[in-house]
């Protein structure tokens, strides 16, 4: 009941999404790709997009979340959901969960379409690399999901998706300013030290982000159920 409330919840947010990077696949596909074409792409946009793909799709598991409705407080069916006979523990693992699993689909069919729209693309690198760098987006942006999911325990929805995206930004700025050790620099991994530029797996990276994930999840997971709504 839980996954397919959650579904019910995301399912015009993906849509949206995917529309949306059909439409951007499109002007760039129409726009013409050359190897330094691709590399800035790599380096600046893609991280853009595994941002708004996250922003969107993550959600805190208790509040309900209208599709595309600017909703102040806690929605109607929010109260439904806690009277459920499941812990708090469960209602935000399955709505992170969903999200999560939602954006690994969208980043793959980014990287499917950047590969199959590009001849440029395909001619520097096979399926394989693509499948690392796919890896590469979801291990490191994993952190920026659980991010979201955080501050979707205490924000409403719309402050949410902008928190998301500003800290990243914040987050992003610091990181091109300030020295950082690569192990922790997950803004490396997304652009020039993901596989499509420098040809390996960020894996000190994409660790670190996971464990941030993580210790980030937990800290939604104790607002959440510290938090009387």
């Amino acid at each position: 009941m839980l996954w397919h409330k959650g579904w019910l919840e995301t399912r015009y947010r993906l849509l949206f999404v995917l529309g949306f990077l059909a439409f951007f696949l499109f002007l760039r596909h129409n726009l013409g790709t050359t190897p330094q074409g691709i590399f800035a792409f790599a380096q600046f946009t893609t991280p853009l997009l595994v941002v708004m793909i996250y922003a969107m799709l993550a959600g805190a598991g208790v509040a309900t979340q209208p599709s595309f409705v600017a909703v102040k407080g806690i929605h109607g069916s929010t109260l439904f959901t806690l009277s459920l006979p499941v812990s708090r523990l469960r209602l935000i693992s399955v709505r992170a969960a969903i999200g999560w699993l939602e954006g690994v689909g969208v980043i793959g069919v980014l990287c499917c379409g950047l590969w199959f729209l590009s001849p440029a693309l395909r001619a520097m690198v096979g399926p394989g690399v693509m499948l690392q760098y796919w890896a590469a987006l979801i291990g490191c942006g994993s952190a920026i999901y659980s991010l979201s999911v955080l501050m979707g325990a205490f924000l409403d929805d719309q402050w949410r998706i902008w928190g998301t995206m500003l800290t990243s930004a914040g987050l992003w700025w610091l990181s091109t300013h300030i020295p950082l050790p690569v192990s922790l620099d997950i803004y490396r991994g997304l652009g020039k030290g993901s596989p499509l530029m420098a040809h390996t797996m960020p894996w000190n990276a994409i660790g670190f982000s996971l464990l941030l994930a993580a210790v980030l999840f937990f800290a939604a997971l104790r607002v959440v159920r510290a938090r009387e709504y």
